[in-house]
């Protein structure tokens, strides 16, 4: 297998950077979209899970969506991020994947992990791509007014609280769960989302979540998840995955569990190849 670095534009031209591991006998290939104030390797989740897909014949790309990690150009303001912004990234970052894998590959997948998750069914199912065989979604926000707005009491009667309004207005942010967001994206909170994409999505919706995640609760994917959506609930698990004070995803039983994860997706994969 060959790891490299790789940098690309977005649909606005903003600088994008990767990291793509080309798999041996290639057998399909696979897009990583992290959560917010996160990076692409997510505390080594997703940097593991590309090392594994790769020893298993899957070509991965996981990447720094605009504002985070090797992509901010030294802005880390995430006020002046945007849902749509995102989803161009996953877009362009999805066209990369595309032009290094082999040609007579015809299967991929994408990963989505907590705020990444909504979005990235969001764009395979907004964009036609019936290339995607499997949308594997971690702990995935959903619904993003509820997450950013509604569960942190900023919503009031369908509008902003009044609290929300005059910290927009004074600060050009609202402060939720210590992240600021922008007017732009305040403003797409109720257009953007993942609802509806899970239930056209169908069965080609796989969600891991932990029964004790605090960040994004249980009940949202049991609330909108489609019938056919299959969700594999892992138990004693926070938000990452990881057990209790592991913070930094990196005690071995935290390790242990995430290989769990990563065979499962494996299975899930080759089952349609």
């Amino acid at each position: 297998m060959e790891t490299k670095k790789v940098k690309f534009k977005s649909y606005d031209g903003y600088e994008l950077e990767g990291t793509l591991i080309k798999a041996n006998s290639e057998k399909g290939a696979l897009l990583f979209v992290h959560g917010i104030t996160s990076s692409r390797d997510e505390l080594g989740f997703h940097s593991d899970y590309a090392k594994f897909l790769a020893d298993n014949g899957i070509t991965t790309l996981r990447f720094d969506y605009r504002f985070h990690g090797g992509t901010n150009d030294g802005n880390t303001k995430l006020e002046n991020l945007s849902l749509c912004g995102i989803v161009n990234d996953i877009d362009a970052a999805f066209s990369l994947l595309k032009s290094n894998a082999d040609r007579r590959t015809t299967a991929f997948f994408i990963v989505g992990t907590s705020f990444g998750g909504g979005l990235s069914a969001y764009w395979v199912d907004t964009t036609n791509k019936n290339e995607i065989k499997k949308v594997i979604l971690n702990a995935p926000v959903i619904n993003y007014e509820n997450d950013v707005l509604e569960r942190n009491g900023l919503l009031f009667n369908g509008l902003l609280s009044d609290k929300a309004q005059k910290q927009l207005k004074s600060k050009g942010f609202i402060n939720s769960s210590d992240i600021h967001f922008g007017r732009s994206l305040i403003n797409e909170l109720k257009y953007i989302n993942g609802i509806h994409a899970l239930q056209n999505l169908k069965d080609r919706v796989v969600i891991f979540h932990g029964n004790d995640d605090e960040d994004v609760p249980l009940v949202s994917s049991k609330k909108y998840k489609s019938r056919e959506t299959l969700l594999e609930i892992i138990p004693k698990v926070g938000h990452g995955f990881g057990v209790e004070d592991d913070e930094d995803l990196d005690f071995p039983e935290t390790k242990a569990i995430h290989r769990s994860i990563y065979k499962k997706a494996l299975e899930i994969i080759e089952a349609t190849l």
